[in-house]
């Protein structure tokens, strides 16, 4: 598990904890009492929710998030964490909690992540064995815009994988550049998507047919695709409704010429509203930029 746990107070700003999340690729912060204590988590989805459906920005992480949030124990079988990260989809991170404080948290990156070898999970997490990675170049970064052509990450900077790609080689793609899924080709077509739950070991299925070797076999191939002409609202609404991480961006042709993740939207998002209040009130503060005691903080384990 990640030790150094970055968390938001229940009266951490909506928008702040968007910045947290957007800055960091993070999908999800646990909220804190003063103590530590687990009260609730908080998720790219229900900001984006509150941002652009409900227009509620201006209200506290407490008024949004999940109060009642799934948790483990630092003692808990790592298989058992995989299959609820694989079983419950919207949940990409588990926090981990001893005498009810925050200690750590484990997401589906870190269990695809090949650990330091050594000891039982050591073994374990070995099945995952890299192949040569098959991809485009990937580079960080965003640009502004209100259709889905301006808050997109090009073609030239996405990470794709062929369908007869190892599923371990799309594993280390994900983890190695902090991506949720991919856009899987077979030649230059769109075939598919590859994500984390997809390739997310779940020893506690029952399941008697052995686990697919290939991309091909684990893929989704019920695609759902938008227009590069789509406005970013309406994009937003459909992603949040249907519970979509990231959304393949396709011309008239149907070829695809980029991707918009969850964090591309909520970034457009917030940096709109920032560029429309700073227009309006040139010396007026963030709402963010409160007692860092109420935004986030970083918790260290024992």
């Amino acid at each position: 598990m990640t030790r150094r746990v970055v968390t938001a107070f229940p009266e951490t700003t909506i928008e702040r904890a968007a910045e947290v999340l957007t800055e960091n690729r993070f999908s999800a912060l646990p909220v804190v009492d003063d103590r530590h204590r687990l009260v609730g988590i908080v998720t790219t989805s229900d900001l984006l929710r509150a941002a652009v459906v409900h227009d509620r920005v201006g209200e506290p992480v407490g008024e949004v998030m999940t109060t009642t949030p799934m948790f483990m124990t630092s003692d808990a079988d790592v298989r058992i964490i995989a299959h609820r990260l694989r079983r419950y989809g919207e949940r990409r991170a588990m926090p981990i909690v001893d005498k009810g404080v925050v200690v750590g948290i484990v997401t589906r990156g870190d269990i695809l992540r090949r650990p330091p070898r050594g000891g039982p999970v050591g073994r374990w997490f070995d099945r995952l064995t890299p192949g040569r990675p098959h991809h485009r170049g990937w580079r960080s970064g965003g640009r502004g815009g209100r259709c889905a052509a301006d808050v997109m990450t090009p073609l030239e900077d996405v990470i794709c994988v062929d369908e007869d790609a190892l599923v371990d080689t799309a594993a280390a793609l994900l983890t190695q550049n902090r991506w949720r899924a991919l856009p899987v080709l077979s030649g230059d077509d769109l075939v598919g998507v590859v994500s984390e739950a997809d390739l997310l070991p779940d020893r506690l299925t029952g399941r008697r047919t052995p686990l697919p070797r290939t991309v091909g076999g684990a893929m989704s191939r019920d695609l759902v695709t938008v227009r590069a002409s789509t406005s970013t609202d309406d994009l937003a609404r459909a992603m949040v409704s249907r519970g979509l991480r990231m959304v393949p961006v396709v011309d008239d042709d149907d070829r695809m010429v980029g991707v918009v993740s969850r964090g591309d939207l909520l970034r457009e998002e917030y940096r709109r509203r920032r560029s429309t209040r700073a227009a309006s009130s040139p010396s007026s503060s963030s709402p963010g930029s409160v007692d860092e005691r109420h935004t986030s903080d970083v918790v260290e384990g024992p």
